[in-house]
């Protein structure tokens, strides 16, 4: 009788600790946020891997028009305390004019639930002498916990 009692609390605990999995795995997606202008040609995307431990930044670029202005992308991830969130940490990518194809920021850590969370920017960017820098005035999109 209390073999059966055990392999039922066996049972029920397997159950009680694949099926809270389940969902949170579900909702992850690589893609959590895109946005692309000029029928495609420009974008930018929020990322994160199938288990939701890592988010990072993606600019695309698929204009070969050599004197299109540069971009860069910016992931940000704030942590929260009891006071708020605050900024942890901020990674930027940036392709020069003329530049194609994609480039990735560093990826960051994500949390379950609303521990921290993220946001993608997006900027312009020019050659300041040595590099190609953002110039600045980022657009950013809502936060993805």
């Amino acid at each position: 009788m209390s073999i059966a009692f055990a392999a039922i609390g066996a049972v029920v605990g397997l159950t009680a600790v694949v099926l809270p999995a389940g969902p949170a795995a579900a909702s992850c997606s690589t893609v959590q946020y895109a946005h692309y202008e000029d029928s495609g040609e420009k974008g930018w995307k929020l990322i994160g891997d199938g288990s939701c431990s890592e988010r990072w930044g993606q600019l695309v670029v698929d204009s070969t028009y050599a004197t299109a202005p540069g971009y860069s992308v910016k992931i940000e991830r704030h942590i929260k305390s009891p006071y708020g969130y605050y900024l942890e940490s901020a990674y930027t990518a940036t392709m020069g004019s003329g530049a194609t194809g994609s480039k990735n920021t560093t990826h960051t850590t994500n949390s379950s639930g609303d521990a921290d969370r993220h946001r993608l920017c997006w900027d312009y960017a020019h050659y300041n002498g040595s590099a190609w820098v953002p110039d600045g005035s980022w657009t950013c999109s809502g936060w993805y916990y």
